[in-house]
């Protein structure tokens, strides 16, 4: 059996009886002699399961590969799969995690809760003995890395990837909206937490993503006053050296966020393009695995 239709299979498991996962041991699943993968459930330490696959190589680098996905996203989702399998071949064992809030369905934690979910993927990756890991971020999911960084200052992360950026997640709603109506959002969700309701569900519209039904306390971690979401705050704190990945043909994100990460990651960060790859890089799978490791042989060989 593929390894693309196990993954679906497991995908399926999860959406139809989460609670069996937690009880069940991981499962192995066989790639190749050049590698292999295991599915994993970690535990956070405010005590949530977290599932996920690893991406073992058969002759280890020093460093590992730690993928976290975006908005409504999974660990089976976009390219992690073809990107755990071409680094592990290559050398780099790598962890796909599911985030807490990750697939559709109502947000009720905090953007800053992300950092103890990333926190058990690193935990994990140095139990299986690497001193230095790699932060790949997806969409939202460069934000949340770039925040683990910047609240944790783990120092064993030697290089961090950025792929398909959205940057400031307000300003990302302002581009899509307009400022009055970006902002209004954020004030219903003040009043809400004013009046002591943040956890109550409001129903957000997220533009080309749809609708969402989002807690008061959720939008405002990551679009209000004093959001820690910022990934140009949290990159003046990253002094690993940084990749940037963009698609050109990328209709969910400004042309110049790339350029504006950059600048902010400093002058040794990397700005890299693919020509035709959309915000999740479908069908460009390849080019992307070769930009990042080619990239990675070079800061985390």
């Amino acid at each position: 059996m593929s390894l693309f239709l196990r993954l679906l299979l497991y995908a399926t498991a999860l959406l139809w009886a989460p609670w069996s996962l937690a009880q069940a041991p991981p499962s192995p699943i066989s790639t190749s002699g050049a590698c292999s993968s295991e599915l994993v459930t970690l535990r956070t330490t405010d005590g949530v399961r977290l599932q996920g696959i690893v991406f073992r190589a058969s002759k280890p680098r020093p460093s590992a590969l730690l993928l976290v996905h975006g908005y409504a996203g999974t660990f089976y989702g976009a390219y992690f799969a073809k990107l755990g399998e071409a680094a592990a071949r290559a050398g780099y064992d790598t962890l796909a995690l599911n985030i807490r809030d990750h697939d559709a369905g109502p947000k009720k934690s905090s953007f800053t809760d992300n950092q103890s979910d990333i926190a058990a993927g690193v935990a994990y990756l140095r139990q299986l003995g690497h001193k230095r890991i790699v932060l790949l971020g997806q969409s939202m999911g460069t934000n949340r890395v770039l925040y683990y960084q910047a609240a944790s200052g783990d120092p064993d992360i030697a290089a961090t990837i950025l792929v398909s950026g959205p940057g400031d997640l307000f300003e990302w709603n302002v581009w899509q909206f307009g400022k009055e109506k970006a902002q209004a959002q954020v004030d219903e969700a003040l009043k809400l937490q004013q009046a002591g309701r943040e956890e109550e569900l409001m129903l957000v519209d997220l533009g080309p993503l749809g609708k969402a039904l989002y807690t008061a306390r959720y939008l405002l971690s990551m679009r209000g006053p004093d959001r820690r979401s910022n990934p140009y705050t949290n990159l003046a704190k990253v002094k690993n050296p940084v990749l940037i990945v963009q698609g050109t043909a990328d209709k969910l994100i400004e042309k110049d966020i790339g350029k504006r990460l950059q600048i902010a990651a400093g002058p040794t960060a990397v700005l890299a393009s693919i020509d035709g790859a959309e915000h999740g890089f479908e069908n460009y799978e390849s080019p992307l695995s070769e930009k990042v490791l080619s990239w990675l042989s070079t800061v985390a060989p």
